[in-house]
């Protein structure tokens, strides 16, 4: 019976430690869930602005991605980055629109040892600046892509 207990609490620690990374993971990203703070920033951007900010934020999520304890949270900030990413598709693809004026969800994470931020969704875009001029925006976005 010793024996068994022994082979069984081996098996058990193995399969702890093969699994400690998601298991470390997984407890960073409750506390993200539980912790985080979503607000909404209205913001006037331009094509330079957006593909900066989306540039840092990917460069981050890598950062956070290869890490053990942030992996989740790197894919969170990825995907954030990849939603917002129509802003800067339809600013790169108009010459008339200098920028929009958009409602964007940003997220806030604070830990002991990281503070996160990111734009965490696609938002809302409330008007466009075009030709000098700025417009309620319709929402339509094959609009703003077939200009």
């Amino acid at each position: 019976m010793k024996k068994l207990s022994v082979v069984v609490g081996v098996i058990l620690l193995l399969a702890i430690l093969a699994n400690l990374h998601t298991i470390i993971a997984s407890a960073k990203w409750y506390s993200f869930e539980q912790s985080k703070i979503v607000t909404t920033e209205t913001k006037i951007i331009t094509y330079d602005d957006i593909l900066e900010r989306l540039y840092h934020q990917r460069k981050f999520a890598s950062e956070l991605e290869d890490t053990i304890v942030y992996s989740r949270i790197g894919d969170e900030v990825r995907k954030g980055a990849d939603d917002a990413s129509d802003y800067e598709i339809v600013l790169s693809h108009n010459d008339h629109l200098a920028s929009l004026k958009v409602k964007l969800p940003i997220t806030k994470y604070k830990d002991d040892d990281k503070t996160i931020e990111f734009i965490s969704g696609k938002g809302e875009v409330l008007e466009i600046l075009e030709d000098g001029q700025w417009k309620d925006f319709n929402g339509e976005w094959v609009d703003l892509l077939t200009k």
